[in-house]
């Protein structure tokens, strides 16, 4: 596969290039052409459906980077979108997918599977519908890479791991959440969850988006698989984004935005959980930064952050449904941590050779943001190159 810009045609420096990742136009019923941008007195515009030109909320230079970042990654398909958390405006929107793929194959739909990302849904409904304290101590024994019926329950082995269930959710504790879900949730306890979160509808948004395909099973196992993120969820981008968003904002649904406004407002689109349900997950997801599955990500080789004194709260996720799958990663998150300027969603697939993870991209991303900030300790990940 021809790297982003290659594809598009153009040089590297228009946002152009980094969009143009399909032959066919957008679908004519979005009234938007993201297949092919083009940059206007530093604006990135579109075409609507009368051929008018229609600025976006894009920044080309971020473009640029995203495009640069899933490049060099070289997956079998990604996509990365970074939001202003003041105000919801997409900064960057950006896919790969297979050659002649319509715009918007993985961007605006919810094709691929959520992996340990769902944890963000069964953490809430967890909290405030299990009624389970951060501070519980749970106990399991293996679990890491799937889940067995033997996981529902407290295990017996002396060599069991103990520890909270806050740390569960950054370091990806999938025995963990498998029995927590059995013993403390019902079904209609995550599904109301799932409804509160908006998933299974589109996403608040200039184009159609769905944010998630969930299909809850009744089955003890399966519903437990299901809750730890292995099966019967897809997630699009956006989506992705808006599971973070709900932390972020303590609470409440997010618009977003990609069409360039007359005022930058934040839209809030109703409550999903509670303020104090928001304000532990977002601590929950510190973890997984600063102490779990993403700390070697964001790490540099002398052990110090790539973000310096930045605080991140994310989630990864990754997940091979099957032997003939591409493996899918993902990461989530908003930075800083306790008053976000930035929101990220990336999703990578990648096959059995493979050069970057989506926490890596997602990292960079915020690298490029705060290092144009001028946030010491922070550099530009082109940098050096």
């Amino acid at each position: 596969m021809k790297p982003v810009w290659q594809r598009a045609g153009v040089a590297l420096a228009l946002a152009t290039s980094l969009l143009s990742v399909g032959r066919a136009r957008a679908q004519s019923n979005a009234a938007l052409d993201l297949s092919a941008l083009s940059t206007k007195k530093r604006s990135v515009v579109a075409k609507d459906a009368q051929g008018s030109d229609v600025p976006l909320t894009l920044d080309a230079e971020l473009q640029r980077t995203a495009g640069r970042l899933i490049a060099q990654a070289n997956p079998i398909a990604a996509a990365v979108v970074l939001v202003d958390a003041r105000s919801g405006n997409l900064l960057a929107f950006v896919e790969r997918t297979a050659a002649g793929d319509e715009f918007g194959a993985m961007l605006l739909q919810a094709s691929a599977p959520s992996a340990s990302l769902f944890k963000l849904v069964t953490t809430a409904a967890l909290l405030e519908h299990g009624h389970v304290n951060p501070k519980l101590r749970v106990c399991t024994s293996g679990g890491q890479h799937r889940i067995e019926r033997r996981h529902l329950e407290r295990p017996r082995a002396r060599d069991a791991q103990c520890g909270l269930f806050f740390s569960a959710l950054g370091h990806s504790r999938n025995a963990v959440y498998a029995q927590l879900v059995t013993s403390h949730l019902m079904h209609s306890d995550l599904s109301d969850t799932v409804d509160a979160f908006g998933l299974n509808v589109s996403v608040p948004f200039d184009l159609p988006s769905p944010a998630a395909k969930v299909q809850l099973p009744y089955g003890d196992l399966e519903f437990a698989r299901t809750a730890a993120g292995f099966e019967n969820v897809q997630l699009s981008p956006l989506g992705a984004a808006q599971l973070a968003a709900i932390v972020m904002t303590g609470g409440q649904r997010m618009r977003f935005f990609i069409r360039r406004r007359a005022q930058n407002t934040l839209v809030l689109d109703g409550r999903a959980i509670n303020s104090a349900t928001a304000y532990t997950m977002r601590r929950m997801m510190e973890v997984t930064v600063h102490a779990g599955t993403s700390l070697d990500a964001f790490s540099a080789p002398g052990g110090q952050s790539y973000l310096g004194s930045v605080r991140v709260a994310g989630k990864t996720g990754t997940l091979k449904p099957d032997a003939k799958a591409a493996t899918t990663s993902w990461f989530v998150g908003f930075a800083p941590s306790k008053q976000p300027e930035v929101l990220v969603s990336v999703v990578v697939q990648n096959g059995v050779v493979w050069r970057r993870k989506a926490n890596e991209l997602a990292r960079d991303m915020l690298r490029a943001w705060f290092a144009r900030r001028g946030v010491p300790g922070v550099s530009d990940p082109f940098a050096s190159q």
